[in-house]
């Protein structure tokens, strides 16, 4: 299924809320140099999110000609997609708490 050309890119909480039993929410909570996301994750989360590690699952190794966070191979984004219970025509919220940078990554 494919959003409408002018379907939202941000939704407010109500709104979230009331989608909530189809949505597929992914906590990207990343933020350069600093190591605990998953930490943060654990301390305290959306009921039902998902975490996303963007070193681990949204970037290949770094390299010279690459990068510090390459994008990772389309492979490599689908089988993470799929352990984040990700299926075709799901709809799909990623936070994160950097204002955005994390989450668009996704």
């Amino acid at each position: 299924m494919t959003p409408p050309a002018d379907a939202p890119v941000l939704v407010t909480a109500g709104e979230l809320r009331a989608r909530r039993a189809r949505t597929v929410l992914l906590d990207v909570r990343w933020a350069l140099g600093d190591p605990h996301g998953r930490a943060r994750y654990r301390s305290g989360h959306l009921p039902g999110a998902v975490f996303v590690d963007l070193d681990a699952e949204l970037s290949d190794r770094p390299s010279s000609t690459a990068g510090r966070h390459p994008l990772p191979s389309l492979q490599r984004l689908q089988r993470a997609t799929r352990r984040w219970g990700i299926r075709t025509g799901d709809p799909v919220v990623v936070y994160d708490d950097v204002g955005g940078l994390a989450a668009a990554r996704a």
